[in-house]
């Protein structure tokens, strides 16, 4: 295995690592946790290619969806904490990863402060996305989590927790960034991004049964490599074609700096509500994204789940739809007609993808600690190379 730093995260992760690991134990005491799943999964097509990154189609694999993490938190008294997470996953053959490396300081009974590196909250279950012990599917319904690439960032964090009446109402802030590779639908490779100056604020209320949730989140894209080997090259031959019928260079650079996605602002927000009254189950959760006045196509997507738990057996049956919508209001500027028509097909290519599907999943908790789970799922992929597919997986998730 292999530990992944960039140069950047170093500072941050190793003194974190030395205040969790090294401190002697009449300073801090450190305590050890982790979860773990391991899930066999697979994958079939009409299309033949497989319907999300990672996945091999027409395979039984233990490994796409198998994953270990281990957590050290160290309490330095005076409530001031370090906590850093080393976490490895089989679609990654397993290589760590710090994922989360942070200092917290609690405030007061209502506030904590926390700084380093440490989970994004893009939509609701973000922060425990990857603990499948934590929720009733064997993994959280993709068309909302999709698996975003910026799960985590490095920046400073608030959270708060307040009592109202007979309610709790718990609320976090953030500022940071991130950098890194993000999945091309487009290219179906990986390309260099980045997340500049991003500002998110998230809340859950809560009563005895019931919880509503939502949350924003908002950066500026550190573009220039997904404009320079994928944006830009899928415009040249209508740059080409505009440049012979007449477009002048002043119409070339307002269409290049229409269609790019560097500098451009990108925005996030979802909404949602949870049940869980009598032994039955209500989840539902809806998210709206794009980055604002560039060729990504503008994403809607959400999933509702009904469940019942039987003891200690929970049955849910789930819906989801993955959808993006066009809207060439980014190209008002753009009068050549080849241009025009250039810069549309880029926008379609970035909406290529939609798909929707039905799901069964059961969790049986036969330890306090772990659970077996297995899950059928049956959906549609608007991309002719997947057309209809159906995922079935089968594991242990646990904690520990």
């Amino acid at each position: 295995m292999k530990l992944q730093y960039n140069p950047r995260q170093r500072w941050l992760i190793g003194s974190v690592l030395l205040t969790t690991l090294y401190l002697p134990s009449a300073v801090a005491e450190v305590k050890l946790n982790g979860f773990a799943s391991i899930r066999g999964t697979s994958v079939s097509s009409d299309g033949g290619a497989t319907p999300y990154p990672g996945y091999e189609e027409g395979e039984l694999s233990f490994k796409t969806e198998s994953l270990f993490a281990i957590q050290a938190s160290a309490d330095l008294s005076e409530g001031l904490s370090a906590t850093v997470q080393l976490f490895g996953e089989g679609a990654t053959d397993f290589e760590v990863d710090a994922r989360w490396a942070y200092f917290s300081y609690q405030l007061n009974d209502t506030h904590r402060l926390s700084a380093g590196r440490f989970a994004n909250p893009i939509f609701h279950q973000s922060e425990y996305e990857k603990v499948g012990y934590a929720h009733n599917f064997s993994r959280l319904p993709k068309a909302v989590y999709i698996g975003l690439d910026f799960s985590t960032i490095e920046g400073i964090a608030v959270d708060s927790q307040f009592n109202i009446g007979d309610y709790n109402l718990q609320t976090k802030v953030l500022y940071g960034g991130w950098s890194g590779e993000v999945f091309s639908v487009v290219t179906n490779s990986a390309v260099g991004f980045g997340l500049d100056n991003i500002m998110s604020a998230n809340a859950t209320l809560a009563g005895d049964w019931w919880q509503l949730f939502g949350g924003i989140f908002a950066a500026e894209i550190d573009g220039a490599v997904i404009d320079s080997t994928t944006v830009f090259p899928l415009a040249a031959g209508g740059i080409a074609l505009a440049t012979a019928n007449g477009a002048t260079a002043a119409q070339i650079a307002d269409f290049r700096n229409s269609i790019g996605w560097n500098e451009k602002d990108a925005f996030y927000w979802f909404s949602g509500f949870a049940v869980d009254y009598n032994n039955w189950l209500v989840d539902f959760e809806y998210v709206d994204y794009a980055v604002k006045d560039s060729t990504d196509a503008l994403n809607k997507s959400w999933y509702l789940a009904l469940g019942h738990r039987f003891d200690n057996v929970v049955v849910t049956i789930h819906t989801e739809d993955y959808a993006q919508e066009a809207d060439y209001g980014f190209l008002n500027s753009v009068a050549h007609p080849v241009l025009q028509a250039t810069g549309r097909g880029i926008h379609n290519a970035f909406a290529q993808r939609e798909f929707d599907g039905v799901g069964l999943s059961v969790r049986y908790d036969f330890h306090p600690s772990a659970a077996f789970k297995a899950d059928y799922f049956k959906g549609t992929d608007t991309r002719a190379t997947v057309d209809d597919y159906q995922l079935i997986s089968f594991g242990v998730d646990l904690v520990f």
